[in-house]
This record gives C-alpha cells, structure tokens and sequence, in this order.
C-alpha cells in the first residue's frame, strides 16, 4: 500500500506547567483518540518540567520558561525567545502551524507574525481588561486570530461579531444511554449543584458559599454543593483555596458543601447533581457548562461572557446578576421549587452540531488548510 501523506502538524501553545484547565481539554479533544480521527497531529507546547496529568498523555514541546497568562513588558520579551524556538520548529516542516492559546500564546504568535511567519494563529480565551490591546493584535494577525464567541468580539469591539469568526470549545457528546436522564419533578428533599474549575478567585467560588449561606432555612437544607478542581499553582490561588475552606466553616456549611479536589474526569459528578454553577464573571466560555449540557445537565451562570452566547433561560439554563450573591441565592431558591429544574428541555443535537468535539475538528481543519494555503480567514 503507498504510504499515507503526512498530516499537518500543530503547536498548541500555552506555556503551562501542568495539563489542567479548559484549553488543554480542548486541545486533548482535538488530537482525537486514535491516530485517523483528526486530519491533523496536536503537539502541546509547554514550560518545561511540565506535568501531565490527564491520560492518555499529548505529545509535548517543551520551549523556553515564560507565564502562560500575563501580559506585560517583561512577558513580551521572554516571548519572543519562546517565538524563535516556535519559528525554529515551525520552519522543520512546510506544513507545521503554531497555534498560541494563552495570553503568552498570543504573545508568540503576534512575534512569528512580525517575522513573516504566515503559519501561526491564535485564539483569545479571556475578557482582557486593556481591550486596546486586543484590538491592535486583531489588526496585526488579521484573518489569524480567533476569538470563543460572538460576545468576545463585542467585549473587544471587533466587528462583524458572529460565529463564523469564531473558534469555540468543544467536547464529547455521549449517546443517550450515558444522559443522566432527567424527571419531570426532582426530590424536593435533595438538589445537588456541581462546580467545575480551578480554585482562583475570579471563577467565583466564594458567591456560591456567599448565596448558600443567604437562602431561606428550607431551600438550604435542599441544596448541597460539591467542587471539582484543584489550585492553578500559584500562592495566590493556595490562599484562595484556603478562604474557601475557611468561608464554609465560618457560614455553618460543612453539612452541604464538599470540596472534592482534582478528579480525573468530570462524568462521575455530571452523572449526580442537577445543576452546574458557572458564577465566574466574563467567564470565557466554559467547556464544564459544555460538558454538562452535553450530559443533559443545565446550568446556573453569571450573565456575563459565554454565557450570553450560549444560555437560553429556560431551555438549558439560567443566569444571575454578575457577582451578585443575593440573586444567586434568589434564583438558587426559585429552582428548589417542585418543577421548577424540570422545565429545562436541552436540544442536545442542535448544541453538538456546533461544539462536538467531531465539529471542532472539522472546524480547525478547515481554518488550517486556509493558513497552508495562504489563505487567512
């Protein structure tokens, strides 16, 4: 038989020190699990000494050290090493693209384009706060950057700011038979909420504890509340974590509130709880709301980011006013009514057809083959 043509390769570049965290998830759906579901390989671009954690593990680069999301002088210069080491990489093979994810991603990429590298794209995953910036590094990259969804364009003032300009998460859509399925009425004598994330404190934490301590004595004794995730590495997050700990015990909520640490996947808490909280302001988008709504799960998010995009109260989910535990607590309150969970009907197949990880792929092909061709889109 002839030999197969090779398939592009690309960089996926964070500058992380470990695997957790929604852009590796997406990049781990992306590789695929078998070597002929994607048309193209994905190679992690990483600090080194980085850890993996996750199985089956991803091919990695280790580049030269630099923070994976700051922006700043410094970080731009360390950047630019990383870039010659991507350049270097990237000029191995006439079809290597480098794809920068993180704010360091962006960096790099912005770097390679500089040079006139015309094989290096990137995707914004945050709401940054100096939107100048973005829009200047929209302006450099042109066709070559990407953004989540239509709601971060319009945080960026980046028009058209429509889908098709977007570059969204993605995850598995399981069969029916592993949907937790849903009854027209829950216990009213037992709801679970989930979270889903890493202990920093702009995902929020905090107003979830804030919102479980302000409910009716009876709506709190229906709901408990169990998190998933572990601290990002940082001091700044150990203390974040440790406030939490702290906050459950001064509010009385050891009884409902469980923090479970990392786990290896998220099916296992899906498979339990009636509702996801994504209390985080500007959320990018989340691929754990992704994940639930794949499982049959609605959410309970902040209106703010993603959410906007995605959220269709009461279809799939609900939203609270951003950082506003008093709401969230209303609305956690409005939902241990008899029926009230009942009334989300999610549209599984209409929501798979844009954010499968099958979809995404096809997607990223597509964008690929533009960039191999020449052609930006």
């Amino acid at each position: 038989m002839p030999a197969q043509p090779a398939k592009p390769a690309v960089l996926h570049y964070v500058g992380y020190d470990t695997d957790a965290g929604g852009i590796v998830s997406v990049v781990r759906n992306l590789a695929g699990t078998s070597a002929s579901e994607s048309p193209f390989d994905c190679v992690l671009g990483v600090n080194p000494g980085f850890a993996q954690l996750r199985a089956p593990p991803l091919p990695v680069l280790e580049l030269p050290r630099v923070a994976g999301e700051r922006i700043s002088p410094l970080a731009f210069l360390r950047a630019r090493i990383v870039a010659r080491a991507a350049r270097a990489w990237l000029r191995a093979d006439g079809r290597n693209i480098f794809h920068g994810h993180s704010r360091a991603g962006l960096l790099v990429a912005l770097w390679l384009a500089r040079w006139g590298e015309r094989r290096a794209m990137a995707s914004v995953h945050c709401y940054g706060r100096r939107r100048w910036f973005y829009r200047w590094a929209a302006h450099r990259l042109g066709g070559r950057l990407w953004m989540l969804s239509p709601a971060m364009m319009r945080h960026y003032g980046i028009e058209p700011a429509d889908w098709e300009k977007c570059l969204p998460g993605c995850v598995h859509f399981p069969d029916t038979s592993l949907v937790r399925e849903k009854q027209d009425a829950h216990r009213s004598d037992e709801l679970h909420a989930g979270g889903i994330g890493t202990l920093t404190r702009w995902k929020g934490w905090h107003l979830a504890l804030e919102a479980l301590a302000r409910l009716p004595v009876e709506a709190r004794r229906q709901w408990r509340f169990t998190h998933i995730g572990e601290e990002d590495g940082s001091a700044e997050s150990a203390r974040y974590a440790e406030e939490l700990r702290a906050q459950t015990r001064a509010l009385g909520l050891e009884a409902c509130v469980r923090w479970s640490g990392p786990q290896s996947s998220s099916e296992a808490l899906l498979r339990e709880i009636d509702v996801l909280l994504v209390p985080s302001i500007n959320e990018p988008f989340s691929v754990a709301r992704l994940e639930a709504l794949a499982a049959g799960v609605p959410s309970l998010s902040a209106d703010s980011g993603g959410a906007r995009d995605l959220v269709e109260p009461p279809e799939n989910g609900w939203l609270f006013r951003n950082g506003d535990a008093d709401d969230l607590a209303r609305r956690l309150a409005q939902l241990a009514a008899p029926g009230a969970l009942a009334e989300a009907r999610i549209d599984r197949a209409a929501l798979a057809r844009r954010f499968s990880v099958e979809a995404s792929i096809a997607r990223h092909a597509e964008v690929y083959a533009a960039l191999l061709s020449g052609i930006a889109r």
